[in-house]
């Protein structure tokens, strides 16, 4: 009878640690879960306002000579300064320079005569055989020869100057973005023949409301965002002017070439509050319940530990928030939903962030 109780008490001690191992057996696995960092840093308020991607040199060129139009650069055409935009026809021109340089030969020829009748009659007055009114008239015939020969040759530096000219060159390298005229038009002195831009010269014009002007300056770095890009550029310049409409004043952001093509729309991010320090994280690391506000930052054994938090000023894709965060240890941004306090996750880093993988 003993040895059958002690059997029954063996095979019960047995299944107890069958259950035991079982019940072990279920404990949940630690969840996959994507986190990235809090951290500590400076925090201004910032105002996104619209903005527009221009050329700083935006030009309609113009000739400085009337003609006919003979050859035009393309729409599309890059062109290097000093190049040819457009070419009028300088026929013309070019018998008007022989014109020129035909007077001038005749105004020298007239010189060089009235030079020789002074020295005869410098000689003549010298041995009295002449009377001082006649050297004068001489005198005077000679300089008025001096100064048409003079007018002869500004004549013609005039028309060499409008010839180099009938050949419109780009002022800076540009961009031909439009031909007002096409060749084979007669073009008159000062209409506009192409609008050409200087792509490699570029900025965004904003209009910011005059409340930010305490916390912006010269050279202060700022987000410049489209719908696809993002770049972190210099306000290169700021008009404290605004008008008693829309209490709006002009910034200009400096852009490198390639950052967003000419005539985007982009939003620019402005300070519009003093700089504090405080602690941030990443939004999508909010948790929203009808109790509050939460956040799961990981302890060193990769446990969640829940935080409530309060919100504060929002900077981009990160917040700043207040309460007992800490901001040496990681907080998830994914899968936090399905966390409670104390549960086992796992994790590991990929690239700049902390990415969870099955």
């Amino acid at each position: 009878m003993n040895i059958k109780i002690g059997l029954v008490g063996i095979s019960v001690c047995c299944l107890s640690l069958n259950l035991v191992a079982q019940e072990s057996d279920k404990t949940p696995p630690p969840i996959l879960v994507q986190v990235d960092e809090a951290r500590e840093e400076a925090i201004t308020a910032l105002t996104w306002v619209p903005g527009t991607v221009m050329s700083q040199t935006d030009s309609d060129v113009a000739s400085e000579v009337d003609g006919r139009i003979t050859w035009m650069a393309n729409v599309g055409d890059s062109v290097a300064a000093g190049e040819v935009l457009a070419k009028i026809d300088d026929t013309r021109l070019q018998i008007t320079l022989s014109q020129n340089q035909s007077n001038i030969a005749r105004w020298h020829a007239q010189v060089t005569l009235f030079e020789k009748r002074l020295a005869r009659y410098e000689n003549l007055e010298a041995s009295r055989n002449t009377s001082r009114g006649e050297l004068e008239t001489v005198v005077a015939d000679l300089e008025n020869a001096r100064q048409e020969l003079e007018q002869a040759t500004l004549a013609k530096n005039l028309t060499e100057y409008h010839i180099r000219q009938s050949s419109v060159k780009a002022p800076f390298t540009a961009l031909v973005v439009d031909r007002i005229q096409a060749p084979g038009e007669y073009t008159s002195i000062g209409q506009t023949l192409i609008r050409v831009v200087n792509p490699n010269n570029i900025e965004v014009q904003v209009k910011a409301p005059l409340s930010v002007l305490p916390f912006i300056e010269s050279g202060m770095q700022v987000n410049v965002l489209s719908k696809t890009h993002r770049v972190m550029e210099s306000v290169r310049a700021i008009v404290p002017v605004g008008n008693e409409n829309s209490r709006m004043m002009e910034m200009r952001i400096a852009l490198k070439p390639g950052d967003f093509p000419i005539g985007s729309a982009v939003r620019v991010a402005v300070p519009s509050s003093e700089e504090h320090g405080g602690v941030t994280i990443p939004r999508d690391a909010l948790v929203l319940r009808k109790s509050g506000t939460y956040i799961y930052q990981l302890n060193q054994d990769n446990e969640a530990q829940q935080v409530k938090v309060e919100t504060g000023v929002g900077m981009g894709s990160r917040i700043e928030v207040f309460g007992e965060v800490d901001p040496t240890q990681l907080v998830v941004i994914r899968g936090a939903e399905r966390l409670k306090q104390g549960q086992k996750v796992r994790h590991e880093w990929e690239g700049d962030s902390l990415t969870a993988r099955n």
